[in-house]
């Protein structure tokens, strides 16, 4: 009989008190991992980790963009668990706004979030997972940066998360002589409620320049779905990697707003 690679690892996901973060976490305890949860609002995240009913979740509210906060969430999960092995960097922030009238404001909190957060985790994370004897370090970026027809007006959110993608790759040379191991974790479209983000006249602009690239797109997943994708990176056994997994749908499908996807 087989048994997980990742039981009773100790794994810290970002961004996780909903969506692809809290489906990651409920897959990866599942599995038999110990999962620290952090995410910002404090509310709803303790309303999520009291919904894994698991006694191997740990909630954490946290900033991730605020170094010093992560670092001391970090000591948080040596303190109750003792080591660290796996890290998913999971936060991302969307707006929809052309380029020429993007404000400031806005600009910096997608590099922010989307960057910057995973650059201050991953500091936190490498001495830990070095004195562990390794571990992984899974970062989500975004098939937008890949893919032009997910959605339109998105060029700061996908630029912050290119970058994600290139310091991924400079930081898998820079950690595999201590058996770290990096994935760049790349979804499709899936339904988060990210549209709440949007302003929305901003992105009805972007549903027509969308719609001038052809009326149908290949759909969107369950955020399920792609946790459990996801949590399958760390099922490899030691010194073995995925460096690279971009899980899209495949169901041609006309264009709508996520506010009117079928759940």
């Amino acid at each position: 009989m087989s048994t997980s690679q990742v039981k009773d690892k100790v794994i810290v996901v970002t961004g996780a008190s909903k969506g692809i973060g809290l489906a990651t976490a409920q897959a990866l305890i599942s599995r038999g991992a110990k999962v620290a949860l952090l995410a910002r609002d404090k509310d709803r995240l303790m309303a999520a980790v009291a919904g894994l009913k698991s006694g191997d979740a740990f909630g954490l509210p946290v900033d991730v963009c605020d170094k010093s906060a992560v670092e001391k969430a970090f000591a948080a999960v040596i303190g109750k668990w003792g080591r660290l092995d796996g890290l998913v960097n999971n936060v991302g922030f969307q707006y929809s706004r052309r380029i020429e009238v993007s404000p400031e404001s806005e600009i910096r909190r997608l590099v922010d979030l989307n960057f910057l957060s995973a650059v201050f985790t991953c500091q936190a994370a490498i001495p830990l997972m070095r004195k562990a004897g390794g571990g992984r370090i899974v970062n989500v970026s975004s098939a937008s940066v890949r893919n032009d027809n997910e959605f339109a007006h998105m060029a700061f959110y996908s630029a912050s998360k290119a970058a994600l993608d290139h310091f991924s790759k400079e930081l898998r040379h820079e950690v595999k002589k201590d058996n770290i191991m990096v994935t760049v974790f790349s979804p499709g479209a899936v339904a988060t409620g990210s549209i709440e983000n949007f302003d929305p006249v901003a992105v009805g602009e972007a549903m027509q320049a969308w719609l001038e690239k052809g009326p149908k797109f290949d759909g969107a997943m369950q955020a399920d779905t792609v946790g459990a994708a996801l949590a399958g990176c760390f099922e490899l056994p030691p010194g073995v990697a995925i460096e690279f997994m971009e899980v899209r749908p495949n169901m041609v499908t006309p264009k709508q707003l996520e506010s009117e996807w079928k759940q």
